[in-house]
């Protein structure tokens, strides 16, 4: 840190009051707040703190020494490499797993209470003559495979687990059980209790075969790209679905449109794509077992809330010479 004062520059849309927080942190904290767009022509000598998903010109900005993303996922971050280049990178995990979290449930549950099915009904105007095929699958006592074991994860899994159903974890090192990044009080599973059995990727299809519901949140890296390959998503029962809020890159997207085209598996929850926007051409639109949203599954009214949350934290560890929460290995890129 450079002298006394530590310049800190901010350029998401935090509302006043968090503003105001931020403010109150310290007196030696000298905040700014600029549009996104000012990153690209930034150059401040004296820039100590950027809170930014971009890296700017570090040649321009020396003195550049901790960047905090507002992403949990820094895969777009890669060519860039700041840690590289000496400066810290902290990610935003934990920040979006509630509403993450929620959407898997959200998916979980419109499928195990077959609600298109039954709006099919309802815009028919007529009563059905039987009501067996309507009648819910229910959650309690489903399986639950969840690919990426970190905050919205594990945040899946206490939702998961409080209606009843099994959980099964997959991870790149299971061997660490615990997990100490940044979540919001009272949510997770910072111990990983819940799990029936925490497992490696290599294991991915032998659990993807007791699966009813594939969910994915692990992070894009070199190892985690196209993971969901065919062989994993021809491993699930006929019954299962598969909901993605992860990112698209880690699944075989043609082989997910083969399964979910032919019946192989019973459908998907997609709010994450190769491409993105879906181009209009993509045959996910109109598969009638597919849902589609366009990449807001992490964002509610509370988000920018939460960040400001973390980003005092981190200031506060920053200050006082601690170790910041949510620190980015670049080698393991997450």
């Amino acid at each position: 840190m450079s002298g006394d004062t530590v310049r800190v520059l901010n350029v998401f849309p935090l509302a006043a009051p968090d503003r105001d927080r931020l403010a109150r942190v310290s007196p030696r904290l000298h905040i700014e707040h600029a549009e996104m767009s000012a990153i690209k022509e930034l150059a401040d000598p004296e820039l100590e703190v950027l809170v930014a998903n971009r890296v700017p010109d570090l040649a321009r900005n020396p003195n550049l020494r901790w960047m905090q993303a507002g992403s949990a996922g820094v895969d777009h971050l890669l060519e860039a490499a700041p840690w590289n280049h000496g400066v810290l990178l902290t990610n935003a995990r934990g920040v979006y797993a509630v509403p993450l979290a929620e959407y898997v449930m959200t998916a979980m549950l419109a499928a195990s209470q077959k609600v298109e099915i039954r709006r099919v009904v309802q815009a028919g105007g007529h009563w059905p003559k039987s009501e067996v095929e309507y009648e819910a699958s229910g959650l309690r006592g489903r399986t639950v495979v969840i690919a990426g074991y970190g905050t919205t994860g594990r945040e899946l899994a206490r939702l998961a687990s409080a209606f009843g159903m099994r959980v099964l974890a997959v991870k790149a090192r299971p061997e660490i059980v615990t997990d100490a990044s940044f979540r919001v009080p009272g949510t997770g599973d910072p111990d990983g209790r819940i799990p029936e059995r925490i497992v490696g990727l290599d294991q991915l299809a032998a659990v993807a075969s007791e699966a009813d519901y594939l969910a994915l949140t692990l992070p894009l890296t070199r190892h985690s790209r196209g993971v969901i390959s065919r062989e994993v998503l021809e491993s699930l029962p006929r019954h299962a679905w598969v909901i993605n809020v992860a990112r698209g890159a880690v699944v075989d997207e043609d082989a997910l449109i083969d399964v979910l085209a032919s019946g192989r598996i019973a459908g998907a929850w997609l709010d994450v794509f190769t491409t993105e926007p879906l181009p209009p051409e993509s045959r996910l639109w109109k598969l009638p077992n597919v849902t589609v949203t366009p990449h807001l599954a992490g964002g509610n009214d509370d988000s920018w809330s939460i960040l400001c949350d973390l980003l005092i934290e981190n200031l506060r560890r920053y200050l006082e010479g601690r170790p910041l929460l949510n620190v980015v290995d670049g080698e393991r890129q997450y």
